[in-house]
């Protein structure tokens, strides 16, 4: 079997792909459509806004690909692309009055803990307590410890400073800490790195 080609590096794929390479385009896309959904999802409900401003992004993007910025990382700059597309269409429709408040809240999961002593996969009970959280403490926890990001990076997605960021983190780590506490949740430190900081 012959050994696997070494992935293309971010410049260079997304030069491609602004040259007109529509091989490199699908590439990009089916590579980072659903962890963009994922990190859509700590912004909104609603699955069909979602896939609609993805939609969109990446409409343009192929519309105006010989005018896009270049980049070395293109996670972070569909994740800043994705944000604020999101941000402007949920403001939009608050103006609007086309929605109820739940499916533009910043709050994507249930807040139901009764089931926690039954159940023992510890992810979705993770996944329960950070959408406990306020909105900017989901965000900057999601793209520290899901997208593996610095302070530096979250600050640039998030427009705010390092400093912000960092407060977000120490914030959200403490409520969660107190969160698991309250629920006598025991996590594996294997599941996710962020467990390690719950101990």
């Amino acid at each position: 079997m012959p050994p696997l080609s070494p992935p293309i590096p971010d410049h260079v794929l997304w030069d491609r792909f602004r040259n007109g390479d529509r091989m490199a385009f699908e590439e990009i896309v089916s590579g980072h459509y659903k962890s963009l959904f994922r990190f859509g999802s700590r912004y909104t409900r609603d699955k069909a806004l979602l896939e609609d401003c993805l939609h969109d992004l990446f409409v343009y993007l192929w519309e105006k690909r010989r005018t896009v910025n270049s980049t070395d990382s293109i996670r972070r700059y569909l994740l800043t692309a994705f944000r604020n597309k999101i941000l402007l269409e949920l403001d939009r429709i608050r103006k609007r009055g086309w929605t109820d408040e739940e499916a533009v809240t910043g709050t994507a999961f249930e807040e139901d803990t009764s089931h926690f002593a039954h159940d023992d996969d510890a992810s979705p009970k993770l996944e329960l307590l950070i959408g406990r959280l306020p909105a900017r403490q989901q965000e900057a926890i999601y793209l520290r410890y899901y997208e593996g990001m610095d302070v530096s990076q979250i600050a640039g997605i998030m427009d705010i400073s390092t400093q912000s960021v960092s407060n977000h983190l120490h914030k959200a780590l403490l409520t969660l800490r107190q969160y698991a506490r309250q629920f006598s949740l025991w996590i594996s430190l294997a599941a996710l790195p962020l467990f390690s900081f719950l101990a």
